[in-house]
Formats: structure tokens, sequence, C-alpha cells
């Protein structure tokens, strides 16, 4: 049995896939960084600039898989009911997302609970990619959303209990799912260069 050939659409997906795990991992380095107040002489968030930017290459070389490929619009429903569901479901995951952060940052504060709110917003961006994946048909983000609420609850378990220092279970919470989405983004890369053979 052969495996359906890709098409621009598909590829497509793929390098707005990865763009969006670049943008995911860049912001948690920067939640990690500033948690820890550049302690760590930036080393672990070079490490994942070096890992972002080979993404980015094979995202770019993408391009050039496109043009040799056919079209996706006569075999897949482009515009129509199916579209405006997809994109409707999506943009309510997302402001569903918004408004869980901004409702937390503020009940956190209120309680006077600052030191939760990484792992609480870990919490929710695990949450969201179980629907997303869903609506966008990503089966990786089923894996990527485990894997970033398991961080999660480890990082509200390693604070609550004092086994670590709230500024350093913070920057734990925010490099495991820095590297979650980096790993996410190379195995979509992986399978795209796969299916392109």
């Amino acid at each position: 049995m052969t495996t359906r050939r890709l098409n621009k659409g598909e590829v497509e997906a793929a390098r707005g896939e990865i763009f969006h795990m670049i943008l995911f991992a860049m912001a948690w380095v920067m939640i990690g960084e500033v948690a820890i107040d550049f302690r760590d002489h930036v080393l672990p968030a070079v490490t994942v600039l070096a890992a972002v930017v080979i993404l980015a290459l094979y995202s770019i070389s993408l391009y050039n898989l496109e043009d040799n490929l056919e079209d996706a619009g006569s075999h897949l429903p482009v515009f129509g009911k199916r579209h405006i569901g997809v994109t409707s479901r999506y943009v309510i995951i997302f402001v569903l997302e918004g408004i869980a952060v901004m409702a937390t940052w503020m009940i956190l504060i209120h309680m006077g609970r600052e030191i939760w709110l990484v792992p609480s917003f870990a919490l929710i961006a695990g949450l969201h990619f179980f629907p997303l994946a869903g609506v966008i048909r990503v089966k990786s983000y089923y894996f990527l959303a485990l894997t970033i609420t398991l961080i999660a609850v480890i990082g509200f378990w390693l604070v609550s209990s004092g086994r670590m220092m709230a500024d350093n279970g913070n920057a734990l919470v925010a490099y495991g799912c820095a590297a979650a989405a980096v790993i996410d983004g190379a195995w979509i890369a992986l399978r795209t260069k796969a299916r392109a053979r």
C-alpha cells in the first residue's frame, strides 16, 4: 500500500505548525530566563535558539518542495462550511485560552500566589493543545498537550512541596515547555520530509 503524496496545502500547513512551535518555544525561553533573572548566563536559551534556527531554516526549505507538488485546491475543501467551522473552532480555542490566562493571572495575583503563575500558564497551554489537535488534525499535538500538562503538574508539585525554589521551578517548567515545542516542531519537520520522498 502506498502513501498518498503530499500536496501544497499540506506542506504549507506543516510550515505553519513549525512556525507555531518556534514562536511557542521562544516565548517559553523568555519566561524561563526572566524567572531566574538570567543567572544561567542564557546557555539554555542559546541551545533552544540554535534548535529554533535549524527548524526555521528547514521550514524555509519547504518552499522549494512546494514548487514540485500539485495544488490541494481540487482535492481538499478550502472554502465553505467545513473551512468556516474549523476556523471558528480554532479562534474559539485561542479566545478561551486568552480568557483563561487573564483570569488565572488576576486570581493568583489577588490570592498572593504569584509563584504559581508559570505552572498555571503552562497548564493552560498544555490543555489548549488537546482540542487544537483535533481541530487542525495534528496528531503530535496530543503528545505535546500531555507532555506540557505533565510538566505543569510537576512544576506545581516541586514548588508547592518546597522541593525547589519558585524561580528555579518556574524556569524548569518554562524550559520543559520550550523543549517540548522544539521536539514537536522537529517531529513535524521530519514527518513532512519523510512523506515528501
